[in-house]
């Protein structure tokens, strides 16, 4: 765990400041998780245990909140986030063989991230644009009304 925050002293200093502008109340866990998350890109187990002794709330509380909630992980992703919807709508729009397409063209499957660092890959629950399906995410731009033929623009504008 040193090691970690040694070599990302840069990034707790900045947590550090962001926490010591909060009261120390359980209602601030979670915009300090979020915080933490921008910072680092994602919520190690060293990063939960920082944030559980400076706001003096359980490591257990803290992991529990991270792996409870879709919008934390736990994982390095990568710069560039895509997500498909395959909830309702988009999967009987054909999201599934949308989410097939970006893992052919990147070489990943479903929850993998590139070793470069520039893609991750994940699936999705609804994001609320079931009238313009399939949708996916980009970095949380929603693109709607994705077809197969949209997979590849979309690689060559992000690329």
């Amino acid at each position: 765990m040193c090691d970690f925050i040694s070599r990302n002293s840069k990034s707790f200093e900045e947590l550090d400041i962001f926490i010591n502008s909060l009261d120390k109340s359980e209602d601030n866990v979670i915009r300090t998780l979020h915080y933490a998350q921008k910072i680092f890109g994602y919520l190690s187990n060293e990063v939960q245990k920082y944030i559980s002794k400076k706001l003096n709330i359980s490591f257990d509380k803290i992991h529990d909140l991270v792996n409870f909630y879709s919008y934390f992980t736990t994982d390095l992703k990568g710069e560039i986030k895509i997500k498909v919807c395959l909830s309702g709508a988009c999967a009987k729009n054909d999201s599934s063989n949308i989410l097939a397409e970006f893992e052919e063209l990147l070489g990943l499957k479903c929850g993998e991230t590139s070793s470069d660092l520039k893609f991750s890959l994940d699936s999705s629950r609804c994001v609320g644009s079931c009238r313009r399906s399939p949708v996916i995410t980009i970095n949380g731009r929603v693109y709607d009304n994705v077809t197969l033929k949209d997979v590849s623009l979309i690689l060559k504008e992000l690329k």
